[in-house]
């Protein structure tokens, strides 16, 4: 994946002022190579929420963050102290598909097994310190998700029977001409960015457009896909659909709080795939963008959904 962040040039307090938001907004949550430690997935979570992106549908009914949801959670013991302690409970929606899909049910089922297995980490770094020792790492199999250890293997197996879904394989890294190949005219010109994709079609990409930030994923119908989105609380947005220039009927979910744009969700559930596109509210300096809703359907506009 490419790595974006030494793009953005803040002195000291514009980095502290980004933090400041950062714990005060949603973060997706995307597999982290199962090798990686939990500090340095946490640290990979906020700097993706940096450039975020949400999409939804014309080929089934359009719905909203609702039938998105898998419910409230707070903060587990894997997250940094100061990190737990300045954001609420959060809730998480799907960013692979809606409530009753095969993908959104593996995944809800996943991240039941996931949120009470290996509470204290320790598990984890047996297996780290293991790798590190013999230079192997026995679940290389399973490098793009959070597997490492022989029962989230069995669970991971076990969930991709039980819904009929394929892995990722294959990650690459993207940007806007790569997918342009690939899919034709996907973005206007004034979209740019960078991200991975795997063979299947399934790609994620941290972009902007005219100052505007936005990270948006595609994730293919049949595949198994952990990612996840939280949102704090989902009450605080103005949900409305809205069709595109290409057509497709997309859901917006739109957040204006105390006089500020917060954040925003596109979402298109399309024949082969769900969309999601998350808006984030900094600009090119990350200073705030006050995004109006006509500039999150601006926006939209510049995404061709019928090709994804």
């Amino acid at each position: 994946m490419r790595d974006t962040t030494d793009k953005i040039k803040m002195d000291v307090s514009r980095k502290m002022d980004m933090r400041e938001r950062l714990l005060s907004s949603p973060a997706v949550t995307t597999e982290i190579p199962r090798n990686t430690s939990k500090k340095k997935a946490v640290t990979l979570i906020l700097v993706a929420a940096i450039v975020s992106a949400l999409g939804l549908s014309v080929y089934a009914a359009v719905r909203g963050l609702e039938s998105l949801s898998f419910g409230k959670s707070s903060w587990g013991p894997s997250i940094e102290e100061d990190i737990k302690n300045s954001v609420p409970p959060r809730e998480l929606i799907s960013i692979v598909g809606y409530s009753g899909s095969p993908e959104y049910k593996a995944t809800e089922e996943w991240l039941k097994f996931e949120s009470s297995y290996d509470t204290d980490g320790s598990i984890l770094n047996k297996h780290d310190a293991e790798v590190k020792r013999t230079g192997k790492d026995p679940f290389e199999k399973y490098k793009y998700y959070s597997v490492f250890s022989q029962e989230m293997a069995d669970k991971f197996e076990e969930i991709l029977a039980k819904f009929n879904l394929k892995m990722h394989t294959n990650q690459t890294d993207c940007d806007e001409n790569m997918l342009k190949a690939k899919f034709g005219e996907v973005f206007s010109s004034d979209v740019k960015g960078g991200g991975y994709i795997y063979d299947d079609g399934t790609f994620h990409l941290d972009s902007t457009c005219n100052g505007t930030h936005f990270q948006i994923s595609r994730n293919m119908r049949g595949y198994f896909d952990t990612s996840y989105l939280n949102v704090g609380d989902r009450t605080n947005f103005e949900e409305w659909t809205y069709k595109t220039k290409s057509g497709v009927t997309v859901n917006i979910a739109y957040s204006f709080e105390n006089g500020e744009f917060k954040r925003a969700f596109i979402s298109a559930d399309l024949e082969k795939s769900f969309v999601s596109v998350i808006v984030l509210p900094w600009n090119d300096d990350m200073e705030l963008n006050n995004l109006t809703k006509e500039d999150i359907q601006k926006l939209a506009d510049q995404i061709d959904f019928s090709k994804l």
